[in-house]
């Protein structure tokens, strides 16, 4: 194979700014309040520690999760008890980010805003103590379409030939629509803060892609259940083959593991540690439209070895290009 030149901006885009996802994406990320995360796994792969050059990107991301729980599984939702629930999101994610000409310990400084809108569907066996104190149990649907919460990072990318890594510290702002009653929902009602280190080698020789992050989320209490949900590691890989044309095919996956315990006075379900992971096939393609690159990828993931929340498929498909 000829030697690939260096992706471009837009190729690498969604990956390069490690701006994680909020929750009201709907990525059952963990065993925390509604077994969701504010993280949204698989959303920075593939090319997880490249950071582009200076300018302003975007980038449109459809995203389609259905998952489901047996009903011998219960879960915190608000002020709710439920089993046998399954939770359908389709959201419109938009991006924006800035890689400044500021340099800071050696690295590309640069920020980034993420705002999610779309629709949830929830369905569950309620259960509540009735008349007399009788524990009963009601099959319940509901559905809403609403602003999602919001995320907002800074980062710094740094890259030395084939090599290139970075470092994310990502917000995540409530703002999606929530009531502590309701059974669906767009956002979580609890702030929260990210970590995440990314590292990406690309042979531009071969075309060859190994790229990796690794990272914390820690979660503020929720005012509204006083539900504290625990701190999250999450874990995402892939390896892409890049050929000259503009097409990657490859495969990642993610690993999630729940660090500790939830608590607060709103838990009725005790510790609630979470498990996933889950692996999948990536495509993309970059190609000019007139003088303007884009680039359009896909990424769908299985998950398997889950404890403590819902397993399901997630389906990414995005376009992004330089401003």
């Amino acid at each position: 194979m000829r030697a690939i030149a260096r992706p471009t901006a837009p190729s690498a885009f969604c990956a390069a700014l490690c701006l994680a996802g909020s929750l009201s994406l709907g990525q059952p990320a963990s065993a925390t309040e509604y077994g969701l995360g504010s993280y949204l796994l698989g959303y920075s792969l593939p090319m997880a520690g490249y950071t582009p050059p200076p300018g302003v990107y975007f980038s449109n991301t459809f995203y389609l999760y259905q998952g489901s729980a047996s009903a011998n599984v219960k879960f915190p939702v608000g002020r709710n008890t439920v089993a046998g629930v399954s939770y359908n999101f389709l959201f419109n994610i938009s991006q924006v980010a800035w890689v400044t000409d500021v340099k800071l310990l050696g690295g590309s400084l640069g920020f980034a805003a993420l705002l999610p809108f779309g629709g949830e569907r929830t369905s569950a066996s309620l259960s509540f103590t009735g008349l007399l104190g009788v524990n009963r149990n009601l099959g319940r649907t509901a559905s809403v379409d609403a602003l999602g919460d919001s995320a907002f990072a800074a980062f710094l990318g740094w890259d030395a030939g084939e090599h290139h890594w970075n470092a994310t510290l990502t917000g995540f702002a409530p703002t999606g629509y929530y009531s502590s009653t309701a059974l669906a929902f767009t956002g979580l009602h609890r702030p929260g803060g990210d970590f995440k280190a990314g590292y990406t080698y690309l042979s531009l020789q071969t075309g060859i892609e190994a790229s990796a992050a690794l990272g914390v989320t820690v979660n503020a209490i929720n005012s509204a259940t006083n539900y504290q949900s625990g701190a999250e590691l999450h874990f995402e890989g892939a390896l892409n083959q890049h050929f000259p044309f503009g097409l990657a095919i490859g495969a990642g996956g993610y690993y999630y593991q729940q660090l500790t315990a939830d608590g607060g006075s709103g838990d009725r379900l005790g510790a609630f540690r979470g498990r996933v992971a889950a692996i999948g096939p990536m495509l993309s393609y970059t190609f000019k439209e007139g003088t303007q690159q884009l680039t359009l990828s896909g990424r769908w993931f299985h998950e398997f070895d889950v404890t403590h929340r819902v397993r399901g498929n997630s389906i990414f498909a995005s376009l992004s290009f330089p401003l």
